[in-house]
């Protein structure tokens, strides 16, 4: 089994979710937190794989989440 994550427009949820559910998908619906939790572990695996990550990116980041 695959997962694919769609980002769709809030007006057309409605309809988009019932027609998965019409195929009998299982969908699911992320948070705002689910979302950034994902992009932080993007950014993690992206320091993982390379020597340097811009101190720039590193600032934008906490500046964004309000942790800097």
């Amino acid at each position: 089994m695959k997962t694919v994550i769609v980002t769709i427009p809030e007006k057309e949820e409605t309809f988009f979710l019932s027609l998965l559910q019409k195929f009998r998908f299982k969908s699911r619906v992320l948070s705002e937190k689910e979302k950034e939790e994902i992009a932080t572990a993007r950014w993690i695996e992206e320091g993982m794989n390379s020597e340097d990550v811009p101190l720039e990116k590193v600032y934008k980041h906490f500046r964004k989440h309000g942790d800097c």
